[in-house]
């Protein structure tokens, strides 16, 4: 629900980052896998309605596994295995898959300006692994005014998906015990992570007040959208309102 404000990069001559993770790169590789502790704590709980419910929906605990090394993506996940267990054809749940994960396009477009100076092989590795929560942490980095280092990128992704798959596999592994995910509260669990990390973004916006209206209207146009839309449709109304008054609000400040 919450937009993820990319700054510009400067030239060279006039980047000077506020902070640089300091250190050789297997140091920036271990920062990223400490900023990464907020995503690892969501995705252990997700990770595991996901296992439960593959298992549920007929999957084998292997099959379940290499979903989340394959496809990598929890909303498409959840969207497949539920086409899966009400026997859609699988051009439907491709084409389906294909459009909840177009939005990774712009994620890695917005962050191509940030790493252009590096291998292409590099930024490969970096694209293929990037999710919403992800992206959440390189935004408010650059927000901070950091800079984003390939290894600290592969810090933060290789923790998060060692995470999602493993809990991916414990949960398929207790499947057929725990039917029912709900009871635990696990299904909680990713919203809790995205407002705490919408919580650290806005702590680092050089603008507070800014940021905390921008959330607030986010919230106020989810929660009226609800009313009358869906609530797929909600959520995009919520974040085109909150990415243009953001923009807005953003420009016109001295």
């Amino acid at each position: 629900m919450s937009d993820f404000i990319i700054p510009e990069p400067m030239p060279p001559s006039e980047s000077i980052p506020r902070e640089v993770t300091p250190g050789a790169p297997h140091g920036r590789f271990l920062a990223g896998v400490r900023d990464c502790l907020p995503v690892v704590l969501g995705y252990l709980a997700i990770g595991l309605a996901f296992g439960v419910m593959a298992r549920t929906a007929g999957l084998s605990v292997l099959e379940a596994t290499l979903m989340s090394v394959v496809l990598y993506a929890g909303s498409a996940q959840f969207i497949t295995v539920g086409l899966i267990a009400a026997g859609a054809p699988a051009l439907a749940t491709i084409v389906t898959v294909g459009l909840v994960n177009i939005r990774h396009m712009f994620y890695s477009a917005a962050l191509a300006p940030h790493l252009q100076r590096a291998p292409v092989w590099k930024n490969v590795l970096v694209g293929v692994e990037l999710t919403d929560e992800t992206f959440a942490l390189v935004a408010s980095r650059l927000g901070a005014g950091s800079v984003v280092e390939h290894s600290w990128m592969f810090g933060v992704n290789v923790t998060a998906q060692l995470t999602w798959v493993t809990a991916t596999f414990l949960g398929a592994m207790l499947g057929q015990r725990i039917p029912d995910v709900s009871v635990l509260g696990l299904d909680f669990a990713l919203t809790a992570m995205f407002a705490a990390l919408l919580v650290l973004q806005i702590a680092h916006r050089p603008r507070l007040r800014i940021a905390i209206g921008v959330a607030v209207v986010a919230a106020l146009v989810a929660v009226a959208g609800g009313l009358l839309l869906s609530t797929s449709w909600a959520i995009v109304a919520a974040a085109v309102a909150a990415s243009t008054l953001g923009m807005v609000l953003e420009e016109k400040r001295p």
